[in-house]
């Protein structure tokens, strides 16, 4: 299967290498640019087999087009040892330094949790709450269409919005009802201090055929998810620096409630936090930075039951260079109000590239 994934990869870059080139009267520039992480990891779950092993977390290439000087083109793949599939395929349309439009398969601007690449996460996984949000369609890649509008500077703050349709389904399923889903996400950032405020909103409904109603349809109330962050950056020196970052985010949890028939959906509860500091040893050759991150991870997936899942992470990561990079920690885990309590501890060693 690996062998497969690889040929295919290769072959698509070889192809697009070929098609597009300088004298390519389509695209005034074409860009190709790929990543890898993996490495050890040892899980510390009950009766867990295996128990560890080498893994590759993600791979994958991606390929940008810029076809005019307002419009430009992405594409996204990504490859697993079990899987291949498309992340993104996307055109943006620029008509004015002050909006954005962006049309086709892309992640939904949401959560903060979200809108950081995992390279800038210094998360070894997106937090709980975003995987949960993901799965009920609230968070994640969909196929729609956004608007994208930055203001100008007001008061020494710059003010962002973007608004968005999309059909409001898992990646790589089948649309299924007729319902669409809503996002709407704002943003202020105080450049001088390098502080941004975040907030978002997310509406959506869960439709059926339903031979029975007069309608021959059947959908539930609106399911809505909500969330708000900050996230900070201060370069003390040359030498250090430090990044801070923060989110909380509550709404439906429909998948557990009958929510088409009527029942109310439980709610969900999740926060998560990062601190990161930062150290440039100038005088140490084929270092660039080293890094310690510290991150608090919790979510409450039903409020009514208490069904608790913390996370506590130790990252130290060390940059030889601005796309490469080797980091190994811990992550302590508790889930509580579950048949069993369960706690432990996974390791991690992990090299990551970009190229």
């Amino acid at each position: 299967m690996i062998s497969k994934v690889l040929l295919v990869l290769l072959l698509a870059v070889g192809a697009a290498s070929a098609d597009i080139d300088v004298e390519n009267n389509y695209s005034e520039g074409f860009k190709v640019s790929g990543y890898f992480d993996g490495g050890f990891s040892e899980w510390g779950s009950y009766n867990a087999v295996p128990s560890r092993g080498f893994t590759v977390r993600r791979s994958g290439f991606e390929l940008n087009a810029r076809i005019v000087e307002t419009l430009k083109a992405e594409i996204k793949i990504e490859a697993r040892p079990d899987e291949l599939f498309l992340k993104n395929a996307a055109i943006n349309w620029s008509p004015s330094r002050w909006a954005e439009l962006q049309a086709g398969q892309f992640k939904s601007a949401t959560l903060l949790a979200g809108e950081q690449s995992y390279w800038n996460l210094n998360m070894f996984d997106r937090p709980l709450v975003y995987n949960l949000r993901e799965d009920l369609t609230f968070s994640g890649r969909d196929i729609g269409i956004d608007l994208c509008v930055d203001l100008p500077v007001f008061h020494g703050m710059e003010l962002r919005g973007t608004a968005g349709v999309f059909n409001g389904d898992e990646r790589g399923a089948e649309k299924t009802d007729d319902e669409l889903l809503y996002t709407m996400r704002g943003e202020i950032r105080v450049p001088s201090i390098d502080l941004t405020l975040g907030g978002s909103a997310v509406s959506h409904r869960q439709g059926t055929s339903n031979p029975e109603d007069p309608s021959g349809y059947s959908v539930s109330s609106r399911q809505n998810a909500f969330s708000a962050d900050v996230s900070l950056n201060c370069k003390i020196s040359n030498w250090y620096g430090f990044s801070a970052a923060g989110e909380v985010s509550t709404g439906d949890n429909w998948k557990q409630a009958e929510v088409i028939a009527g029942d109310e959906a439980p709610v969900f509860v999740g926060y998560w936090g990062k601190f990161t500091a930062f150290y440039h040893p100038w005088r140490v050759g084929g270092i660039k930075t080293v890094s310690v991150t510290l991150g608090y991870d919790y979510l409450n997936s039903d409020t009514d039951n208490d069904y608790d899942h913390r996370r506590i992470s130790v990252i130290g990561t060390v940059y030889p260079s601005d796309n490469i990079r080797f980091r190994f920690g811990g992550i302590v885990n508790r889930d509580e109000g579950f048949p069993l309590t369960d706690n432990y501890t996974d390791y991690i060693a992990e090299v990551g590239i970009r190229f």
